[in-house]
């Protein structure tokens, strides 16, 4: 019953996964993350130096619409980047991975015994898993449901094992390198989730900060309409890329909205 009950807590684990990931908004600018984080924080400066000229052009620019942007700004800078939880995730599959090696072992020396006490009984050895060995090492999540079949069995042949060689102690290592892997499986598994929900997140506040600053864009072309040198800085970037003059990239349609 155990097995079932963290198979489907592993199950609705993935469901979840997947489900923040098709909650993941399509991102409004057309460069990174990072590089429109750095363009938004030159562009508000940028507002910030010409806020009396965009004040004067329409009352909708008010100090609060720029207390707005440096907000969410804030908002967005104050989450991890993805590197971060890349990085996180690396760390949590090596535990997993590191983990699955050591009930490897662990079940090849128990494999001695289990052949001594039961000599030449094959049907025996396989219920104790030496035909599923090999797929079990494939991965974390096979290990785990091994090793839960291992330890039902081997309680199963508790009398005959304890009567010629082991003692409480192994029947403890194999469940407690069962509970170890679970416990890296899950925590592989939130550091997904997390990672999925702190891009979601990210995403939707540089969305609303592409849409909040779009007005400052279209009345900067009004504004700037005589000022190239000026103008050329109120578009929004559509690329990591910089030209051969240190400018980024920008965007050329005639309206944004």
């Amino acid at each position: 019953m155990s097995v079932i009950i963290s198979l489907c807590k592993f199950i609705w684990n993935i469901y979840k996964l997947k489900l923040f990931y098709k909650m993941n908004h399509s991102r409004m600018y057309n460069c990174s993350d990072a590089f429109f984080m750095g363009w938004v924080s030159q562009i508000i400066n940028q507002i910030k130096e010409e806020e009396a000229k965009f004040a004067a052009f329409s009352v909708y620019f008010t100090p609060e619409k720029i207390r707005e942007l440096d907000v969410l700004f804030d908002e967005a800078n104050n989450i991890p980047s993805d590197k971060v939880y890349v990085d996180i995730q690396a760390q949590e599959t090596d535990n997993v991975n590191t983990s699955v090696e050591k009930c490897a072992k662990f079940f090849q020396a128990c494999k001695f015994d289990i052949e001594n006490v039961f000599p030449n009984q094959k049907h025996i050895w396989n219920q104790f898993g030496f035909n599923d060995y090999d797929e079990a090492k494939k991965s974390g999540r096979n290990m785990f449901l091994f090793f839960s079949d291992f330890l039902l069995i081997a309680n199963l042949h508790k009398a005959a094992l304890t009567e010629s060689t082991w003692t409480e102690e192994n029947f403890v290592k194999i469940a407690e390198h069962k509970d170890t892997l679970k416990m890296y499986l899950d925590q592989q598994t939130k550091s997904r989730v997390d990672r999925s929900k702190a891009t979601d997140l990210r995403v939707m506040t540089l969305n609303n900060l592409y849409e909040k600053l779009g007005r400052y864009m279209k009345a900067a072309k009004i504004i700037f309409e005589e000022n190239e040198e000026m103008l050329k800085w109120f578009k929004f970037p559509v690329s990591n890329k910089v030209k051969n003059e240190g400018t980024p990239e920008f965007e050329t349609q005639e309206s944004q909205s």
